[in-house]
């Protein structure tokens, strides 16, 4: 449940964030939107979690927000200072605080480089700290994520896949961050490893005191892990709950075609589970629909949403819903 009496750590109003299609002379012929107008809080301590399609945006918010990428229109605050037009060296204390654990363990780490350059690497960026506190620091990163510390002179070709991933998260907190995007970190792991990463990181966040972003296509596993969960459709974010209350009470179409598609593990439970199914395949983010993005594959969708753009509105303490359609859609499913 999120407590609205702690402190706001990062926000985002109407976040923009378009690259530009460029044809074969390299002339510009159109702009992706990836990001179309986010307004997003997260408090300080808590998880947030962010679903949706594959393309849907997620990871260029996330970059966008810890100022990797540059926003294209908007504004970004983060522990009180806007952040949105930093630029150069003045982002380096910032990016300190805000660090990122990438979804590749394979190629996120510097194969031409031992455990001790990777995470010293950063620590060295903006400080004059000596080799021997450095090792020391390195050493103490590396048994909180469960590896040795002599683990600190291999090179990454040496781990295998989960062991690297604890080596990218050992770098991300090597620098002691505040907020950790977490760009789905376990989608490239085995399963049975997921689940060891993912309580090593919550057990983290109680230790370190952080905030997670938590971007991720295993829809259970946000529910474990997140306070609150955003759902993104094509660059916009159309439901905001906490965490049980949006796995309980779906409101938009999308999520709840989205949470109908969880596999069940009982074969005659999952019979008899009611499916929601989308038509059609996601737009590009090239040519995105006029109104509500989700209105060409919405079962819902009136004559108003092709040119209405729906607002992100409570419905409920803590529940918001972008949908001009909600009002008639417990209609429709009570009269099919």
């Amino acid at each position: 449940m999120e407590n609205k009496n702690q402190e706001i750590l990062l926000e985002a109003r109407e976040v923009c964030k378009y690259f530009p299609a460029k044809d074969f002379f390299g002339r510009k012929k159109a702009e992706i939107k990836a990001v179309d107008g986010v307004n997003l809080t997260i408090r300080k301590g808590e998880t947030f979690g962010l679903v949706g399609e594959s393309g849907c945006g997620k990871s260029t918010l996330g970059r966008t927000l810890i100022r990797m990428y540059d926003p294209t229109s908007g504004s970004i605050r983060f522990k009180g200072q806007d952040i949105t037009s930093v630029k150069g060296k003045k982002l380096l204390p910032i990016h300190r605080q805000m660090q990122i654990i990438f979804q590749d363990p394979y190629s996120a780490l510097d194969p031409h480089h031992n455990v001790r350059e990777i995470i010293g690497e950063s620590m060295a960026a903006g400080s004059a700290m000596a080799s021997s506190e450095m090792d020391g620091r390195i050493e103490e990163m590396l048994k909180k994520v469960g590896m040795k510390p002599d683990d600190m002179y291999k090179y990454a070709y040496e781990f295998s896949g989960g062991q690297r991933q604890r080596i990218g998260i050992a770098r991300a907190l090597a620098v002691e961050p505040e907020f950790l995007l977490c760009d789905e970190p376990i989608s490239a792991l085995d399963v049975s490893i997921q689940a060891q990463v993912v309580n090593m990181l919550e057990d983290l966040q109680k230790e370190m005191g952080l905030t997670y972003l938590f971007v991720a296509h295993d829809l259970s596993m946000v529910r474990h892990i997140s306070t609150r969960i955003g759902v993104m459709y094509l660059g916009r974010l159309v439901e905001i709950a906490d965490s049980d209350e949006l796995y309980e009470n779906p409101l938009h179409p999308y999520t709840k075609a989205l949470l109908s598609a969880i596999p069940v593990a009982d074969p005659e439970l999952s019979a008899k589970s009611k499916r929601l199914m989308l038509q059609g395949e996601l737009p590009s983010p090239m040519h995105v629909p006029s109104g509500c993005h989700f209105h060409t594959r919405c079962m819902y969708a009136r004559e108003e949403c092709s040119s209405r753009v729906p607002v992100m509105e409570e419905v409920s303490p803590g529940h918001f819903v972008a949908c001009s359609c909600l009002p008639f859609i417990g209609n429709k499913e009570n009269n099919p």
